[in-house]
This record gives structure tokens, C-alpha cells and sequence, in this order.
């Protein structure tokens, strides 16, 4: 996320959507390191609320909104946030569906960073260049990055935790990690670095 992150422009006081944010390891680095304010959204009420336990113990309550919301039932003015963040949910709502209405909550020179399975790379690049949008970049990562950068870290977290009854909250993300380390190949993925015109 950091190197997609890059090419984003230094931007005065952004309102920035993480869609499907989990436990908030990239929301919190979201809020570490650019301005502004962060709704933070997802489904499952146990990871938000490890991850509003962060926010406070950050102090970082003014800045982050964390709600337990699907994406759909979302309600945004349009052309409201100027950065919006997937990592993984597009995967998960259905990439067509969910960037067509990104899009309109985005505002024109906004950024929507995407971080997506690597399976019809093409077909997403046609969808992104026929919705007034344009591809800045890509980043393509192979199968380590994922480990490296992400379930090592969700690992170790989770590893922390001293009560069984609030480790047992991480069920479904323990099992992402298993499932890595049984087929590592399957997690080739891909950040789309996309701007709207």
C-alpha cells in the first residue's frame, strides 16, 4: 500500500473512505501519515471493534469515523472523498459493481487505490478507461509481498493478544493466514493507482 501510495499527491486536509478496513492496519497507517479525516467501513463488528480500541488508544477518535456498515448501504454525497482505499473488497463485492459506485462517491481529480487479485487484469483496465477515469499506475505484487507486508504483520497482532476469548474474534483472519501458507501462488495481486477526470 505504501509504494501505491507514492504517486498520490500531497493533498490539504483529504477525506479519505477505507472500504472493508478490518482490524485497521491500513487505516491507522492512512491516518500516521497523510492529513485528514478517514471513514473507515466494514461488515464484521468484532474487527472494528479491535480496531476503534486502537483509535483511542492513538487518540486518533477525531480523525477516524470507524462504521459497521456494508459498502452498499453507504450513503455519500457525491464527489465527496478525494482519496478511497479497497484493499481486497472489490474482490469481495464484485469489481464492477463496487468501482461504479466508487467512482460517484469520488471527487473529479480524486484517487481510488485498489489492491485486487491479479485474475482479468485486462478487463479491469478496459473498465477503469471507459468510466472517466484514468489508470495512473500499477503495481504488480507477487505472492511474498502478501506475506511480508500484510499477514505477517496481521499475524503477530493476533499473536499479542493474551485472552483466548478476544483471539477467538480472529477466526476468519486466521484462517486467511493458513490458507496462505498452504498456497502462497494463489496471492499474486495487483494496485490499481487510478484517478478520476
Amino acid at each position: 500500500m505504501v509504494q501505491a501510495l507514492i504517486v498520490v499527491p500531497e493533498l490539504e486536509n483529504p477525506k479519505i473512505l477505507d472500504i472493508g478496513c478490518g482490524t485497521g492496519v491500513p487505516t491507522l497507517w492512512l491516518a500516521e501519515n497523510l492529513g485528514g479525516t478517514i471513514t473507515a467501513i466494514d461488515t464484521d463488528k468484532n474487527a472494528l471493534e479491535w480496531l476503534q480500541k486502537k483509535i483511542m488508544n492513538t487518540n486518533l477518535n477525531k480523525r477516524i469515523s470507524a462504521l459497521n456498515i456494508s459498502f452498499f448501504d453507504l450513503r455519500s454525497d457525491p464527489d465527496y472523498f478525494d482519496i478511497i482505499l479497497a484493499e481486497g473488497s472489490l474482490n469481495v463485492i464484485g469489481f464492477r459493481n463496487g468501482f461504479l459506485k466508487v467512482t460517484g462517491m469520488l471527487k473529479h481529480k480524486g484517487y481510488f487505490i485498489i489492491h485486487d487479485e491479479y485474475r482479468d487484469h485486462q478487463k479491469k483496465c478496459g473498465l477503469i478507461s471507459e468510466n472517466h477515469c484514468e489508470l495512473t499506475n500499477t503495481l504488480f505484487l507477487d505472492e511474498q509481498v502478501w506475506w511480508n507486508d500484510y499477514y505477517k504483520q496481521l499475524e503477530k497482532e493476533i499473536n499479542s493478544i493474551k485472552t483466548s476469548q478476544i483471539k477467538s474474534l480472529f477466526k476468519s483472519e486466521q484462517k486467511e493466514i493458513e490458507l496462505y501458507k498452504s498456497d502462497p501462488a494463489q496471492f499474486k495481486s495487483m494496485y490499481y493507482i487510478v484517478k478520476k477526470f
